[in-house]
């Protein structure tokens, strides 16, 4: 039942990483953590369920964009996450189609607010280097600037995650997670890849990958913990 419902790509990558994982004898110095803040690049088919790829309006556009990211350790265990994506320099890349069949960009703009259970796997008897993180979401977004009034995007939605986040040195961690969004009249379905590798104290820089059939995407940015500076750990109540 599961595997129908993230496909086989999702089924294996979730499979792989939860058997992987386990096994890594690396100290958890800290864990992943669930207080930052973040900055990021992103270029990719698909954001917050909207899909340029799919639909012959846009010309097989791609979006990109800048992503601003907040997270908030309530417990150890709860925590909240903000996304907002394209407020200074989001596009939907070569989305418009202009004269003699030249195209253009169009604005692209976007956020995610939601809450999140994070759950060491050592409470079931496995790795406390692992996280299992089940996460929902209300989405809102806006495709304008359009030359074709039909195409104009202005919904809401939600989405579901479900990830491992693994810590494989005192320095880094990794992810792979599965994200179903529904917003609007359409519904998405993406498999993620992700590294974050600590530079100095609390800054790092991030890496992640997008993929599920034919969509890809890829984000590089920053990111800095500062549960430690205002809290004295990673979340608000211990």
């Amino acid at each position: 039942m599961i595997s129908r419902f993230l496909g086989p790509t999702a089924g294996m990558a979730l499979a792989a990483l939860a058997v992987s994982i386990p096994v890594t004898s690396v100290a958890r110095a800290d864990g992943p953590g669930y207080t930052y803040v973040g900055v990021s690049y992103e270029w990719t088919d698909v954001k917050y369920g909207v899909n340029p790829k799919s639909d012959a309006r846009y010309n097989n556009g791609k979006i990109e964009g800048e992503n601003i990211d907040l997270s908030i350790g309530i417990l150890p265990w709860l925590h909240l996450r903000g996304q907002a994506f394209g407020y200074t320099d989001g596009s939907c890349k070569d989305c418009n189609t202009g004269p003699s069949g030249s195209t253009f960009d169009a604005d692209f703009e976007g956020y995610k607010i939601g809450v999140g259970v994070n759950l060491g796997l050592d409470l079931i008897g496995l790795s406390e280097n692992v996280d299992l993180v089940v996460r929902g979401s209300f989405i809102d977004t806006e495709l304008s600037n359009l030359n074709i009034a039909s195409a104009t995007i202005s919904d809401d939605g939600w989405s579901g995650e479900i990830m491992f986040r693994g810590s494989i040195s005192d320095r880094a961690d990794v992810q792979i997670g599965y994200e179903y969004q529904d917003v609007g009249k359409v519904s998405n379905r993406d498999v993620t890849v992700g590294l974050n590798y600590k530079v100095f104290d609390g800054l790092s820089i991030l890496a992640r990958g997008l993929m599920f059939d034919s969509e890809t995407g890829l984000e590089l940015g920053v990111r800095w913990q500062f549960g430690d500076l205002l809290f004295g750990r990673d979340s608000i109540i211990e």
